[in-house]
């Protein structure tokens, strides 16, 4: 069998996922040193592919967050972890809206009960969970500022300079601007998709925490959930719904609930969800002269839509129904 010319194994790796481009690598030396040379523009060809070469989606940094675990590791640009990374997005993604899942469950409800979107034709469906699957992809971007963030500390050290030092607070602020920004910048299309995701994943946050309703800080607890995902990304989303993983054996000790035993991803949900209630009640108990907490990305998102569409603020989630019903609507 023919070797196959050095342009076409590379285009052929820029289609292939971690997994497949180690195989490829393993194949023969010159393979190897090829990939490794040519590392970059596999991968800046593999993220164009991923977003659909929408440039939006992705950080000017080139860099992204990790969600593997709570640290949320700072990924280099063009690098392969970067390849794993998106695999991790696609696959959490597929699953968390995947029949019989909490998400998706919330959402089939939606098209059978009332409202808008009762008794979608299927096809519709369909349209509108392959553009919610995109709009995943929005939210990954808006947890991804804090990686452009990040860049402006972490690149140069790469270069030599250890010398700068990242004030925690200073950056959080830098990440919480550029987020506002991001939001600020979308289109009132993309607007109504990430309101009713955010929308219906505290739908289903709600249902499968039974005792959230009897909270006195219900309502509060549903948008800080809400804020959290735009914040962090949908790692908040696959550590609320991820599957529980099956035991091989029953252990009769277990609660007797059947409640899913909190991982360390379901902790750092908690969190966060508790710091941004904290700040929804300092921001409720402050004089509205006084308050100095920057704009919740929530509230950004619902007025930016408001001012780009000149809709009255009372009917936004209206005439959000009825812009992405006009986008999925077959003749």
């Amino acid at each position: 069998m023919p070797a196959l010319n050095d342009d076409v194994l590379l285009r052929v790796a820029s289609f292939c996922d971690i997994e497949t481009i180690v195989t490829l690598m393993c194949t023969s030396k010159h393979v190897y040193e090829l990939v490794t040379r040519y590392e970059q523009s596999i991968v800046k060809d593999a993220v164009a592919l991923y977003t659909g070469y929408d440039s939006s989606l992705f950080p000017p940094s080139g860099a992204i967050s990790s969600s593997h675990n709570v640290e949320r590791e700072y990924l280099y640009p063009k690098r392969f972890d970067i390849l794993n990374e998106l695999k991790i997005r696609t696959s959490r993604t597929e699953i968390i809206l995947s029949p019989g899942q909490p998400l998706r469950s919330k959402i089939d409800s939606i098209f059978s009960t009332s409202g808008a979107f009762l008794d979608l034709p299927q096809i519709e469906r369909e349209l509108l969970m392959a553009r919610l699957k995109e709009t995943f992809k929005v939210v990954d971007r808006l947890g991804d500022c804090a990686a452009d963030v990040m860049s402006m500390w972490m690149l140069p050290a790469v270069n030599g300079n250890s010398n700068q030092k990242l004030d925690g607070d200073e950056a959080m602020l830098k990440i919480h601007d550029r987020q506002l920004a991001y939001v600020r910048s979308l289109s009132p299309l993309d607007l109504a998709y990430l309101f009713h995701l955010v929308s219906w994943a505290g739908q289903a946050y709600a249902s499968e925490n039974s005792a959230l309703m009897a909270d006195v800080d219900c309502w509060e607890r549903l948008l800080a959930f809400k804020e959290a995902c735009l914040r962090h990304g949908t790692i908040m989303l696959w550590a609320v719904f991820q599957p529980p993983k099956v035991k091989k054996t029953v252990d009769r000790t277990d609660d007797t609930t059947h409640r899913k035993p909190k991982n360390e991803l379901a902790r750092f949900a908690e969190t966060c969800i508790r710091q941004i209630l904290e700040e929804i009640r300092i921001y409720q108990s402050t004089d509205s002269s006084q308050n100095r907490l920057p704009p919740s990305l929530h509230m950004t998102m619902v007025k930016s839509f408001v001012e780009k569409t000149g809709r009255p603020s009372t009917r936004h989630a209206i005439e959000m129904e009825r812009l992405i019903l006009d986008h999925i609507r077959i003749d």
